[in-house]
């Protein structure tokens, strides 16, 4: 009987010595080692405007895209190589467009390519235009249209190919803020009388030349802000005199009557009243004449051009009163 419980005592711690005998065989497998795939990675920045830009100018009715083209300084990033070893960046583009609360994406799985850089440099340009955009797409959108449409949001992915013949490609297995980069066409309301403009005086009279807050002199030039007033249709101007008045700032209100095209002002004081006589009016250029009530005692006058750049116009056929 002795001899049998030995014998069952030695089966059972058998497989105790065979498993240490195996763990002596295991072979751990080798380190993972990392490419540039790992961590490919684009920044984006834009130049100017980040999406295509559709005006509402809210006082005169009119509609139109304001910005078309947006370009971006792209920039590839990795810890384990440089843009020296990439041979090829394809962009593909996809989009989303939305009606009555239905969203479609377009585009399926490959995108439709929309540029390929080869061998790029550390920063490089990529460019895209509305027109560019509704060209890719215009046989897959649902809704009836002729061009893209605020709201609509466009996507681009990429396909990295290294000079070592590895691929990175952001459409296929990617997870996270890296694997694609987003951008809009979007509406925007604006407004020909709200805004920073650019002044230029061209003639200074010699009281402003001695008396003005700033210093004025032929070639003066500084900021003007128009801001929405109180009222519909009334702005604040915060210097009606434009750096030419005696003591300071001398502000007022315009108000715009766009049917008939009249811009109305009205200085804020009694005690020191602006008054702006129109000399001239392009899409760009407002050019005025500054007087006010000590003009005749102390020669403070003026001519000053103001300039925009907003994509705006001063509406044609523009003329000035004062209350």
């Amino acid at each position: 009987m002795k001899k049998v419980i030995l014998f069952y005592i030695g089966l059972l711690i058998l497989p105790v010595f065979l498993s240490c005998e195996e763990e002596d065989d295991v072979v751990m497998p080798k380190a993972y080692d990392t490419t540039w795939v790992d961590d490919a990675k684009l920044t984006f920045t834009p130049q100017g405007e980040k999406s295509f830009i559709y005006n509402i100018n809210k006082s005169t009715g009119e509609e139109f895209w304001a910005f078309t083209e947006i370009t971006y300084d792209v920039a590839f990033k990795s810890d384990e190589s440089t843009a020296s070893d990439i041979s090829k960046i394809d962009f593909y583009l996809f989009a989303e467009e939305e009606k009555d609360g239905v969203y479609n994406y377009i585009g399926g799985n490959s995108g439709k390519l929309l540029t390929s850089v080869s061998n790029p440099s550390e920063i490089f340009q990529v460019s895209v235009t509305k027109d560019q955009l509704y060209e890719l797409f215009e046989n897959d959108f649902n809704t009836t249209r002729t061009d893209i449409l605020p709201g609509d949001l466009f996507e681009l992915k990429w396909v990295i190919t290294g000079k070592d013949g590895n691929v990175f490609d952001s459409r296929e297995n990617c997870i996270g803020f890296h694997c694609s980069y987003a951008f809009l066409a979007e509406a925007k309301v604006v407004d020909t009388w709200v805004g920073e403009f650019d002044y230029t005086w061209t003639e200074v009279g010699p009281g402003t030349v001695n008396y003005s807050y700033s210093k004025i002199k032929v070639g003066s030039t500084g900021i003007v802000k128009f801001v929405p007033g109180k009222s519909e249709g009334e702005y604040d101007c915060l210097d009606m005199s434009f750096g030419g008045a005696y003591g300071g700032a001398r502000g007022g209100t315009l108000t715009y009557d766009k049917e008939n095209k009249v811009l109305t002002i009205k200085s804020a004081e009694s005690y020191y009243d602006s008054v702006w006589e129109l000399v001239s009016v392009t899409e760009n250029v407002l050019t005025i004449k500054w007087t006010n009530n000590f003009t005749t005692r102390y020669s403070e006058y003026g001519t000053i051009e103001l300039r925009r750049t907003d994509g705006l116009k001063w509406p044609l056929g523009l003329s000035i009163i004062k209350l």
